[in-house]
């Protein structure tokens, strides 16, 4: 009786959409679209997850892109987080010290004609080495433990370095403190030291010199050098209390040491008592025009731990010298507008730095959904939306201001921001409540949405297409050089931290290995321009750069996009810089590279040319280059515009990827009339009426 009343309600509420006045069939050029899922593995393991038993009753699943990092070579790297926790039983808190696994990865090549035909391969070795032999006891307290999960690169920050390997700093070693019996105990997370650099070339890890601090959720930023700075983190999570000399002073709180790591030599140094500064777990750090790292009163609100006493101090933005080594507070952001939901620190919410131009005198991030203040937070997030301008003077002061947006179209809680190279940014994924604080009780955000910029330092929030799968807790979204977007990810803490399980009507509960293909609306605008290939794929600073295309007259810009390395809403590197064009004649576009390095720090770079179209900028294919480094000898090989496929590059209006595998999506715009909000109020009781009559609450998979 129940399932043919779940059945009834289903198809009311479906009839009541369809009825809709203003319902209508999906317009790609307006809302983009999404690929069908797909994943490793596809024919062989069951469901999102791709979990098969061990002959001991655990589970070994396939990992979940919850760190991605958009490799020069055209692959993208990727690895898990919280590997494991399918084998729970009962209580996270009280098992995961024994249970929860060293993290592994993957390097995927996208087949774009046919996703699911791509290819996967693990690096060597498969979760970063890091510890292989287990800890013994650690200097701040840790007892020796299994070496199954004493080096996960979980929670580590990861960026690429100017010869375009991958550095990532930190992670999490796994055990419990006290231990009361076998696999039983309270669990502890510690930072790691330890730094791991990834090889395309080999595809393979080794180690680097370690820093001076255990960091989980630590931050990087690439200085203008090509030197990283480190800042944040905690060195024990659960119980932050230490008695050495060394680590006692960060007790009850996070990190407060900044380090510098020198690239040649593979070595951390302590940036001294003025570089100290309390910061947020993943604190969200750009590199500014003037070479300074900007905190934007943002980071990680995980509650109930990870807090720190000094909090109230990260409502203020401020900027950190690397010259002087020392901060300087900027004021807190929103200060004087009378919307509270725009004023000091944003909790897991993304920060990104919005298009640099000519002159590079200011720079603007945009920052929008997440949940209000510090510890204890607001549980639920804002739709809340806002830019922070910081602009440097002409006697090198820095001042900031901040403007509020249009808001989103759903308040998100971990939603995932893109740039695109037509400068909107896409947001993704997330959820309706802080999957932190009680996980698995909200409802997952499907639905895309996009930021147009409206010129005058605002600017507006539209719906997009809607993905597939539930991506919530550690989610990710990063650029490719096609234009598309690869999302993935949804690695979620286990149901209100007792065990993996999905509750009725709420969010998927299980790891999801699968990822999809954004389409954004500019590639159904019309016929893309084309990059006929680059004499040099190395930039030099201050030099001039020769562009053939076959669409010169019609190019409007010229975009260098950072190639992307995102972990829990934070990329320290990403930006996108605008350069001057100084000629559009003779079939090329002529364009000059910025000779300040703060504004273009050494390394990878996507080049995207902009086509003007009445419906907007259509971006090109990128070419990958490097900028103030030697191109890779993968690339100096490469004639083509980008080790990027074919059926995108040619001239046609929309990818093969949207005709064959885009999913018919439910109407995401206009007005909301009685059938459709009948329709609506009739499937939300179908829902919970179907999942309890059909759902097994424990399952370590789920389907696609």
């Amino acid at each position: 009786m129940r399932k043919t009343l779940a059945v009834f309600i289903t198809a009311v509420g479906v009839l009541g959409l369809v009825l809709a006045p203003g319902a209508h069939a999906d317009d790609p050029a307006k809302l983009g679209s999404f690929s069908s899922p797909f994943r490793e593995d596809a024919f062989k393991r069951p469901g999102t997850a791709g979990c098969v038993a061990r002959p001991d009753g655990t589970f070994d699943c396939l990992p979940a892109a919850a760190s991605s990092v958009g490799l020069p070579t055209g692959k993208v790297l990727y690895w898990n987080a919280l590997e494991g926790t399918e084998d729970i039983q009962l209580n996270t808190v009280v098992e995961a010290g024994d249970r929860i696994l060293n993290d592994h990865g993957r390097v995927l090549g996208i087949d774009f004609a046919n996703p699911a035909g791509s290819t996967w391969t693990e690096p060597s070795p498969g979760d970063g080495g890091a510890n292989p032999s287990g800890n013994t006891i650690s200097d701040v307290g840790a007892p020796s433990d299994p070496a199954i999960n004493d080096g996960a690169l979980f929670c580590s920050d990861q960026v690429i370095l100017s010869n375009g390997k991958v550095l990532a700093a930190g992670g999490t070693d796994y055990y419990e403190d006290p231990k009361i019996a076998d696999g039983v105990g309270v669990s502890e997370l510690e930072g790691l030291k330890n730094t791991r650099i990834y090889d395309p070339v080999t595809n393979t890890w080794a180690q680097s010199g370690a820093m001076n601090y255990g960091r989980w959720y630590p931050s990087l930023v690439t200085l203008p050098n090509g030197n990283l700075v480190v800042a944040g983190g905690v060195t024990k999570l659960l119980k932050p209390v230490y008695t050495d000399a060394h680590d006692m002073p960060n007790s009850g709180g996070n990190v407060r040491n900044t380090e510098t790591y020198d690239t040649a030599a593979g070595t951390w140094t302590d940036n001294g008592a003025g570089g100290q500064k309390s910061l947020p777990l993943f604190p969200r750090l750009h590199l500014l025009p003037d070479g300074h790292v900007y905190f934007d009163a943002a980071g990680q609100a995980f509650n109930p731990a990870g807090e720190d006493y000094m909090e109230l101090f990260w409502n203020n933005a401020s900027s950190y010298d690397p010259t002087s080594k020392t901060w300087t507070d900027l004021g807190i952001p929103g200060f004087g507008i009378p919307d509270l939901t725009q004023v000091g620190f944003r909790g897991s919410t993304f920060s990104v730095a919005l298009p640099l131009a000519p002159p590079y005198d200011s720079e603007s991030f945009l920052s929008a959904g997440g949940v209000l203040f510090p510890t204890p937070g607001s549980y639920l997030p804002v739709a809340s939306s806002r830019i922070n301008t910081v602009k440097i003077g002409s006697d090198g002061k820095e001042s900031l201001t901040t403007t509020p947006t249009g808001s989103m179209t759903q308040a998100r809680w971990y939603s995932t921001a893109v740039v695109l190279p037509d400068e909107t940014v896409a947001a993704f994924s997330g959820a309706s409540a802080d999957d932190v604080d009680l996980p698995g009780l909200g409802m997952a955000i499907k639905q895309a949405e996009l930021f147009t910029p409206d010129g005058k330092g605002g600017g507006t929030w539209t719906p997009l297409a809607t993905a597939h799968q539930d991506r919530t807790y550690h989610n990710t979204a990063i650029l490719l050089p096609t234009g598309q977007v690869l999302v993935a990810g949804h690695a979620p803490i286990p149901n209100s931290y007792t065990k993996q399980m999905t509750l009725p009507g709420f969010e998927n509960n299980f790891r999801d290995a699968s990822l999809e293909l954004f389409n954004p609306p500019y590639l159904s605008r019309g016929d893309r321009p084309v990059i006929r290939g680059l004499g040099d794929r190395s930039l030099s600073y201050g030099g001039a750069v020769t562009i053939p295309t076959p669409d010169a007259a019609s190019i409007k810009k010229v975009v260098l996009v950072r190639n992307p390395a995102i972990t829990h809403l934070v990329d320290g590197d990403q930006r996108t810089v605008e350069l001057s064009i100084t000629s559009t004649d003779g079939g090329n576009v002529k364009v000059s590279v910025p000779a300040n390095k703060a504004v273009l720090p050494p390394g990878p770079y996507m080049l995207f040319i902009d086509k003007g179209s009445d419906k907007g900028l259509i971006p090109s294919v990128a070419a990958q280059v490097f900028v103030g480094a030697p191109a890779p000898t993968y690339l100096r090989a490469e004639s083509a515009s980008a080790p990027t496929p074919a059926v995108l590059g040619a001239r046609q209006s929309r990818p093969d990827t949207v005709a064959a595998a885009s999913g018919a999506q439910l109407p995401a715009t206009g007005p909301v009339s009685w059938p459709a909000a009948v329709g609506l109020a009739m499937l939300l009781v179908a829902l919970p009426l179907r999942r309890v009559g059909s759902r097994v609450a424990a399952r370590p998979h789920g389907r696609i």
